[in-house]
């Protein structure tokens, strides 16, 4: 009986270490489930930056197949930020209004962009409400000098199209052609590629990476110098933005 009596408290330590072990390997389990977590969110978020439609990514063009309400968020446009050039054309300012304002009873708002002219018109039916100095593609072409079959034109499609997104201080994502073009490394991380204010404060996209945005530079506005976007002058933008809803019809000629 002493033998058992004194066995007693032995086996009351064992069992109290036993329990203590249970309690630690428990608690390192809960703290490996929430680090997992909280890993998962952070990996995540770069993913959906901004927004919550589904990003599409084709041949390096990156767009939201959701386009039914105006959106804020990093955006892969066919668009470059240049150095300015010299130019015998200066705008004051580049708009001059034909109508002071317009009845939606009287016909179907459009965009008519003529690549020719360098003009963008705000039209209904045969009027002509609005017209603004646009820059277009300028033409060139490129091609990746570590992959010959990676090639990109610098073209503003012509065609019928729709406004199929419209952003507010939209950030630009610069694809790979962007810094090939420059000769310098394409980085890997998201965060490198972002470019904030270059596009100005609007952004009406037609498809394909192509959008109707902001003059980096308004001295080369009525040129062909973009990369297949079409640039207008800031106030006109924000007119052209107020003007037309999702789904107005563009037509590019």
């Amino acid at each position: 009986m002493k033998g058992t009596s004194r066995l007693l408290p032995l086996l009351h330590v064992s069992v109290n270490n036993f329990n203590t072990t249970a309690a630690i390997v428990a608690w390192m389990r809960r703290m490996s489930f929430v680090v997992s977590i909280l890993l998962l969110c952070v990996f995540a978020v770069p993913l959906r930056i901004a927004d919550k439609s589904t990003w599409l990514v084709v041949d390096q063009e990156i767009y939201s197949s959701k386009a039914s309400t105006t959106q804020n968020f990093p955006v892969d446009l066919r668009e470059v930020s240049v150095s300015p050039q010299p130019s015998s054309r200066q705008f004051q300012h580049s708009s001059f209004r034909h109508s002071p304002g317009f009845d939606s009873s009287q016909g179907e708002i459009y965009l008519l962009v003529d690549t020719a002219q360098h003009r963008l018109f705000v039209k209904q039916e045969n009027r002509i409400l609005y017209t603004a100095i646009a820059s277009t593609g300028k033409g060139t072409r490129l091609i990746d000098p570590r992959n010959p079959n990676r090639r990109w034109t610098f073209d503003t499609p012509r065609g019928t199209f729709k406004v199929l997104k419209k952003l507010k201080n939209p950030v630009w994502i610069r694809p790979d052609w962007a810094f090939i073009e420059q000769g310098d490394s394409v980085p890997e991380k998201m965060s490198d590629r972002l470019m904030p204010g270059v596009l100005g404060s609007y952004a009406l996209g037609f498809g394909d990476g192509y959008f109707i945005h902001g003059a980096l530079y308004s001295n080369l506005l009525g040129q062909d110098v973009t990369h297949g976007c079409i640039q207008l002058h800031p106030k006109d933008l924000q007119f052209v933005f107020e003007t037309v809803a999702l789904g107005t019809p563009l037509i590019i000629i």
